[in-house]
């Protein structure tokens, strides 16, 4: 039996229940009096949206509970807050806005809700539209913060997919996993200061240019700082994609622990991607899963076709 569709007024009522606690948990747990000043604004509207669905669906907000999963996500933003920073918890709650505005906007243009519901809607798609601008204003206050947090994220995002092919295709013609370990930490060491040489000029060029456009306002990454986390990150991903064969792992049991590493991690850094360029997630994640496991099966195949033609085998 097919699942009956939930009620629009049901499915707001869940929506707003759930950004109150959300916000409600941020404001309990942050330090900046200022975000938490924001955040606490935010729920006050929500909770007020909340309480109007659930007079509408016969809810007695009371007595609702919010789901496992929801709590879960919550405590998501709190970890997400103290490992990548206030900037990017702002750039994922402005997404979180337009999730809902969306939402919203997407049951008017069906014309399956009652007429009466309309007004309130429209009312609470302008407190959806605020909220999102005085997040994304609260985001660009803390802009330089969100270029080391994209620094961090695109440097294990390298790490990861470059190291993954190496050792791929290595493994398959190495007799031992010292071999395979032992280049992908040589080569990991090699990108690690070519990123960090690269992520450094490139905001130094920046700044450069900034300053010959009467651009700057206090914004841009310190180039040092932004190589650092660039290389550090970089490193970390490369060992993701190297540590089964530094354990021992071989062959094809040490490519497929590495690729099953990668992928996890890869997913995880996609979605911080994905976030940070507001782009959809989904669509990330595939992206780079099809391009990493791509170019690893690539030189796999490579090695693979030189050892079985060519007899080579490093020991």
């Amino acid at each position: 039996m097919a699942k009956k569709a939930e009620k629009p007024e049901v499915m707001f009522f869940k929506d707003e229940i759930s950004d109150y606690n959300l916000y409600k948990t941020i404001a309990r747990h942050e330090k900046n009096p200022e975000v938490r000043r924001l955040v606490q604004a935010l729920m006050k509207t929500e909770l007020e949206h909340a309480k109007l669905w659930a007079s509408v669906s016969g809810i007695e907000i009371e007595k609702y509970r919010i789901p496992y999963s929801a709590t879960i996500k919550f405590y998501l933003y709190l970890i997400a807050r103290k490992s990548l920073g206030i900037a990017f918890v702002t750039k994922l709650l402005e997404r979180n806005e337009n999730i809902g505005l969306l939402a919203y906007k997407k049951q008017l243009d069906k014309n399956k809700i009652p007429q009466s519901f309309h007004a309130k809607i429209d009312s609470i798609i302008n407190d959806e539209e605020k909220h999102e601008t005085m997040l994304l204003a609260e985001t660009r206050k803390h802009e330089a913060k969100l270029d080391y947090t994209r620094s961090i994220v695109f440097g294990m995002n390298d790490g990861l997919v470059e190291i993954l092919a190496v050792v791929t295709g290595l493994a398959m013609v190495a007799s031992s996993s010292f071999i395979v370990a032992i280049t992908g930490i040589i080569v990991g060491v090699s990108g690690t200061l070519s990123m960090a040489a690269g992520a450094y000029l490139s905001s130094k060029s920046e700044i450069v240019v900034e300053k010959s456009l009467e651009k700057q306002n206090g914004s841009a990454t310190r180039p040092a700082k932004d190589a650092y986390y660039t290389g550090v990150f970089y490193f970390l991903g490369a060992l993701v994609a190297t540590y089964p064969f530094i354990l021992g792992a071989s062959g094809y049991a040490g490519i497929a622990e590495a690729v099953v590493s990668v992928v996890l991690v890869l997913s995880i850094a996609s979605t911080l991607i994905a976030v940070i360029s507001d782009t959809g997630i989904k669509r990330r994640i595939a992206e780079m899963l099809a391009v990493s496991l791509g170019t690893a099966l690539v030189t796999a195949l490579i090695g693979f076709a030189i050892k079985t033609f060519l007899g080579v085998v490093i020991t």
